[in-house]
Parts: C-alpha cells; sequence; structure tokens
C-alpha cells in the first residue's frame, strides 16, 4: 500500500479517536451534571449496645436514608485477672448478643473497643511478644463472630481507644500487629481518633512502630465539653469547643479519614451549687424519670444533644473531606433519631 495512504488512514482513525473522545466526555459532563463532587462514598451508623436486635423501625430508617455501612461494637476488652499460671493483660467483655443475623446487603464493619486500662495493663508485661499474641487472638474472635453473625466478605476492622500521650507507643504497638495479621487476609484496619487525640499525631515519627497504624482513620466530633462543667453550653457538640482542634489538624498524617457525628442526647443534673451529680440517658430522659428517685442533691438538669447546627457548622469546618470519606452517625437507637426529621439526617449525610 503507498505510503500517502497509509497517512491518511492513520489521519482518518486519529480525528475518529478524537471524535469518540470528546462524545465520551460530554457524555460524562452530562451525566455528572448537579452532583456534589464532594458527597460522601458511604453513609454509615453505629450500632453501640450489647444486644443486637434493631426494631423494625430502626431498619426502615437505614432503608430510608440509604445506609450501606454498619458498624457494630462486638466486644470491649479491658484488663484481666492472674489464673493459675496464666496473666491475662486483656479480656474480652460486654460480647454483643445477636437476636438477629447481620444484614447481609450491607457493608459491615466489626468494632473492638479497648480500655485504657487493658493497654496499661499490657505496657506492665515484661513479654515484648504479647502484643502479637493478643492481637492473634482479637482477630481469631472478630473472625468466628462475624462468620456466626453475618454473611458477607469482610473488609474492615476498627479498633476505638481513648489513648492517651502515655499509652500510644503500646497502643500503636498492638494495632501494627492486628494490621498486619488483616492485611494478609485483605482486611483494613480503622481506627477512631478523638478531637483531643489530633494534637498527638502530627510529627516526624523515629520508627515505623510510631506511625499511625490504621489504613483510615475515624474523627469522632463529639463528646467536646467536659460534662460536669456546669458553666459549658453543650458537653456533646458545641461548634465553639471544635475549631481550637480542627488547628492541630495535619491533613499529611491523616490523608484518609471518615468522620462521626452525633444524633444522642443526656441530661447532666448538677446541685444548688453547681456540682456535678450524675449522668442521665435519654431513654430516662424521655420517660420523665429523671426526677423520680434522683439523688436529693439534685437540684438542675442541662440536658445536650448533637444539635444539627452545631453537626452542620462542623461538617462546613472540617478540611480533611474527600469524595471517598464515610459520613458515620452514632448511634442506631430509635429513640434518639426520631428526634430529628427526615430533612436533617439527610443534610448530614449530604456533606
Amino acid at each position: 500500500m503507498p505510503q500517502h495512504t497509509l497517512e491518511r488512514l492513520y489521519l482518518c482513525s486519529m480525528k475518529q479517536l478524537t471524535l469518540l473522545l470528546a462524545f465520551v466526555l460530554l457524555a460524562s459532563c452530562h451525566t455528572n451534571k448537579g452532583k456534589d463532587p464532594a458527597a460522601p462514598a458511604h453513609r454509615g451508623i453505629y450500632h453501640w449496645k450489647t444486644t443486637y436486635n434493631p426494631s423494625q423501625w430502626e431498619r426502615d430508617w437505614m432503608k430510608e436514608h440509604k445506609i450501606d455501612r454498619l458498624y457494630v461494637k462486638l466486644f470491649d476488652v479491658e484488663p484481666g485477672a492472674k489464673h493459675g499460671y496464666d496473666d491475662w493483660s486483656m479480656v474480652p467483655v460486654a460480647t454483643t448478643s445477636f437476636r438477629q443475623k447481620l444484614p447481609k446487603e450491607l457493608d459491615v464493619v466489626p468494632v473492638v473497643y479497648i480500655t485504657v486500662e487493658a493497654i496499661r495493663a499490657l505496657e506492665q508485661s515484661s513479654d515484648y511478644n504479647l502484643s502479637s499474641r493478643y492481637a492473634e487472638m482479637m482477630v481469631t474472635r472478630i473472625e468466628r463472630m462475624m462468620a456466626e453473625h453475618w454473611g458477607g466478605t469482610l473488609k474492615e476492622v476498627q479498633f476505638d481507644c481513648d489513648w492517651t500521650w502515655n499509652t500510644r507507643d503500646v497502643y500503636f504497638l498492638l494495632c501494627q500487629r492486628v494490621k498486619s495479621i488483616l492485611h494478609e487476609k485483605g482486611i483494613r484496619l480503622s481506627g477512631t481518633l478523638r478531637l483531643h487525640q489530633l494534637s498527638q499525631v502530627g510529627y516526624d515519627y523515629e520508627s515505623e512502630d510510631d506511625e499511625i497504624p490504621f489504613d483510615r482513620s475515624l474523627l469522632m466530633c463529639y463528646n467536646t465539653g467536659r460534662i460536669g462543667d456546669a458553666n459549658i453550653k453543650n458537653s456533646i457538640l458545641d461548634f465553639n469547643d471544635v475549631t481550637p482542634y480542627l488547628k492541630r489538624y495535619k491533613k499529611d498524617f491523616l490523608p484518609c479519614c471518615d468522620v462521626a457525628y452525633p444524633v444522642y442526647g443526656w441530661g447532666v443534673a448538677f446541685d444548688e451549687e453547681g456540682y456535678f451529680v450524675r449522668l442521665i440517658n435519654s431513654h430516662t430522659l424521655a420517660e420523665g424519670k429523671a426526677w423520680k428517685e434522683a439523688p436529693v442533691r439534685q437540684a438542675a438538669i442541662r440536658e445536650d444533644w448533637g444539635e444539627p447546627a452545631d453537626i452542620v457548622k462542623t461538617q462546613t469546618a472540617l478540611p480533611m473531606l474527600d469524595n471517598k470519606h464515610t459520613t458515620i452517625l452514632f448511634h442506631l437507637d430509635s429513640l434518639n433519631l426520631s428526634k430529628y426529621s427526615h430533612e436533617e439526617i439527610e443534610t448530614f449525610y449530604s456533606r
């Protein structure tokens, strides 16, 4: 075939390819028109009760708001006790019982809450390999519980711990051991971060064991104020309490971050002099029992809730949101959730 004919065919092919690419781009722009580029990839909800038995209302609520990710606490980890020759630094307690199967159609993330006391007990052990031992036991227990109560494929495990500066290294080492085991199974590890912990993750680490040990982090935007302080407005979430913490956030250290917001409430009782007396759960408030059988010293009750205005302000101020983040509400409870309108919940999830 003559050279000029080949060149003509090549030019024609390039023109056709260019037109095809232009068509695809135009079609893509038309398809995505009107979509919010900051919309989260997932809508999540926590289940934080010791019995998994959601009501029909709660199941309908999850469908109504298109929840596709469910975070379920499986058990807590506390310090153990010496039994014979075994000195258990950490033991599982408060294990969730299941009266229903976990929904197979949802992406279920099992959560383990680890107390700071358990981390301190682990730190006191002289056995360096103990972290690996407990890591293996926890992963095995999680897998067995999920296999028994859920028919889906496990993709993520989450650890929750209110670690401090003094317990950070031991906790991170345990998480590194767990993450190593999970990665061999194709499972990622996520971990919670409270606002006060943001200042403890943004500096140059000396070794890999000191680095944030999570594939994804979960920032908990609630419990921002001191419960027993009679002078604060709202101990669950006050935007004015959030802003100082966000100044400590360094995106380079937390490139993958999901966020949780409060949709719950409680009552805080004080005496006549403004001293803290007790915490009252939302169910007791709703049933009108907050003043029945109350301590003699109880003189006033402040009701704290995750107020929609403060949640939206916090969402707007967060610097770490991207197209892959998950918005999670805490937690699945019909009494608390019913206090929020459909539009308010949709506003939380649309950010």
